[in-house]
């Protein structure tokens, strides 16, 4: 069991719908309104209080799939397609893992304005532990908490999760770094649509990083360890920034240079060297 109490402002945001809204207004409301439950919202799920970030969501049992979503996210609905026969029967958490590494388990994330994109599920261990990943166009995360039970599950999401740092990672912002070498390939305004900064060889810090990433690690996860380390970079370099979007809004901000952004990379890289240093000595 869980509960969420939130604030009026978040659940008017998330409770505003426009059946014309694009994908990529909707990843931006997603965005905000999340960032705002981050701050006003209590989430306790059993007896734990949720830490801040994290967002419950329960999938209940709909023929041959887990189907549902979180209570403060209206009109995004996951779900979790599995083979028949698999939920006419008890299962435990042993079970699921062993489905999901078995076999490519997929389901569907609908947005409010009932455009659909594909979700991938995979087991990883990327702390000690073994857990669901959910590959999604918002991004990707672990399902945490998990709690089974005779009617569907729980689980909670990190919406800042990172994932562990590769060599990789680690290429993509150098690549960044190339693209962004010269100040007159640094695009001053950005608005997060990369398609002009490709054919015009002006990059944003998002674009360049966006555009590395996929170039990289050959599909874009909005919250790889390369662009999570460049937004927790900025987070130091300019605490309570108030930002909606880390990336585009530093890249816009009057008071940033072109020499800024080559030293936020800079420093991004080195959180990925120092963290795969680090995992290299405990091997």
């Amino acid at each position: 069991m869980y509960y969420v109490v939130g604030t009026k402002e978040a659940y008017q945001m998330i409770s505003r719908r426009d059946t014309r809204t694009s994908e990529y207004q909707v990843k931006t409301r997603l965005s905000t309104c999340l960032l705002i439950l981050c701050i006003g919202v209590v989430v306790a799920y059993g007896q734990e209080e949720l830490p801040d970030n994290y967002l419950p969501i329960s999938l209940e049992i709909q023929d041959t799939r887990l189907e549902g979503g979180c209570g403060y996210l209206e009109g995004f609905t996951f779900s979790m397609d599995l083979p028949p026969g698999f939920l006419k029967k008890t299962f435990d958490k042993e079970k699921l893992f062993e489905i999901v590494r078995s076999e490519k388990i997929t389901g569907t994330l609908t947005y409010p304005n009932n455009k659909t994109a594909e979700i991938e599920y995979e087991v990883v261990n990327h702390r000690g532990v073994e857990d669901i990943y959910m590959k999604t166009t918002l991004g990707y995360f672990l399902w945490e908490m998990l709690d089974i039970t005779d009617g569907g599950l729980f689980f909670a999401i990190n919406w800042w999760y990172c994932p562990p740092a590769r060599e990789i990672d680690l290429e993509a912002l150098k690549m960044a770094e190339q693209l962004l070498a010269d100040s007159s390939n640094w695009h001053k305004m950005d608005d997060r649509k990369c398609e002009d900064d490709i054919a015009n060889n002006k990059w944003s810090l998002f674009c360049a990083i966006k555009y590395a990433s996929i170039e990289k690690m050959g599909e874009y996860n909005h919250h790889n360890t390369a662009m999570q380390a460049l937004r927790f970079t900025i987070d130091e370099l300019v605490p309570n920034h108030g930002f909606e979007h880390t990336l585009m809004d530093y890249n816009n901000s009057p008071s940033t240079t072109h020499k800024d952004i080559v030293a936020v990379i800079n420093k991004a890289k080195k959180k990925i060297t120092d963290e795969l240093q680090l995992n290299e000595n405990d091997q």
